[in-house]
C-alpha cells in the first residue's frame, strides 16, 4: 500500500519569520503607520480560515479601519517579500529539515508539498535550497480556486491523487493546516518550530485534531510509521 507524507512549506518546511511574517508586519505597518509586533501576526494566524498571507494581511488592515484594494495590498507585500528578481526578504529563509532525514523518509513514503505559496515562489525555494527532486508531487494556490484553499481539504486530496497514496501523514504548523488534514481522513502532524510560546501552540494544534506536535521537524521519523 502507497504512503505519503505530505508537508506544508512555511514554518514546516523553510523558517519564515524573517521573510513572510516579517512582510505582513511591514506591509501592516507601511498601510497603516502603526507598529504589529510578531505575537499578534501569530495570533491572526491562530484564528484560522486565513491561510494565504495577502488576504491574513488584509484582515489585520481591517481591524486596523483601514480598506485597501487587494491588487494594492499585493503589490506592497510582493514588492518587500520578493524584491526584485528574489533580491527581497526571501532570501532570509533557511532550509529546516536535514537532507539526510529526507534522504530516510523517501526510502518508504512519497513525498509532496501542499502550499499556500504561488508556484514560482515555491519552485525558487526548493530548487535554492537543492531539495526540489525529494518532492514529485507540488499543491500550490496556483493549483486551486481561493475558496478550495486550506482549512479545505481539496489540496491535499489533490496531492494524495497525484501520489496514488491510500494512507498519509500531513505536516503543518498552523489550525488550518491540521484541519485540512483532518477533513482530508489523513494523520494531522503538528509542528511549532520557532514559536517562543511552545506549550501554547502545542495545546492550540491538539485541540485542532493534531496527531502529535514536534518542536523540530527533523523528530519526523518519530512519528513515521
Amino acid at each position: 500500500m502507497v504512503k505519503a507524507v505530505l508537508f506544508d512549506m512555511d514554518g514546516v518546511l523553510v523558517d519564515v519569520f524573517l521573510s513572510y511574517r516579517l512582510t505582513i508586519k511591514r506591509a501592516v505597518e507601511y498601510f497603516t503607520d502603526r507598529k504589529i509586533s510578531f505575537p499578534q501576526v501569530q495570533e491572526y494566524k491562530n484564528r484560522g480560515g486565513v491561510n494565504n498571507d495577502w488576504y491574513l494581511t488584509e484582515s489585520i488592515l481591517k481591524d486596523y479601519g483601514k480598506k485597501i484594494e487587494m491588487e494594492k495590498i499585493i503589490d506592497v507585500f510582493q514588492e518587500i517579500y520578493l524584491g526584485e528578481n528574489f533580491n527581497g526578504l526571501i532570501r532570509n529563509e533557511k532550509w529546516l529539515l536535514d537532507i539526510k532525514v529526507l534522504e530516510i523518509i523517501q526510502k518508504d513514503f512519497k513525498l509532496g508539498i501542499v502550499t499556500g505559496r504561488p508556484k514560482k515562489e515555491a519552485c525558487y525555494t526548493l530548487k535554492r535550497f537543492g531539495v526540489e527532486n525529494f518532492f514529485p508531487v507540488l499543491i500550490t494556490m496556483d493549483d486551486l480556486s481561493p475558496e478550495k484553499a486550506k482549512p479545505e481539504p481539496f489540496g491535499i486530496e489533490l496531492a494524495l491523487k497525484q501520489s496514488k497514496a491510500h494512507e498519509a501523514y500531513y505536516i503543518g504548523d498552523t489550525v488550518d493546516d491540521i484541519e485540512a488534514a483532518c477533513r482530508a481522513n489523513i494523520i494531522p502532524i503538528g509542528v511549532v518550530f520557532g514559536n517562543k510560546n511552545y506549550e501554547k501552540q502545542e495545546n492550540l494544534l491538539l485541540k485542532s485534531g493534531a496527531h502529535r506536535v514536534l518542536r523540530d521537524i527533523n523528530d519526523i521519523l518519530e512519528v513515521l510509521k
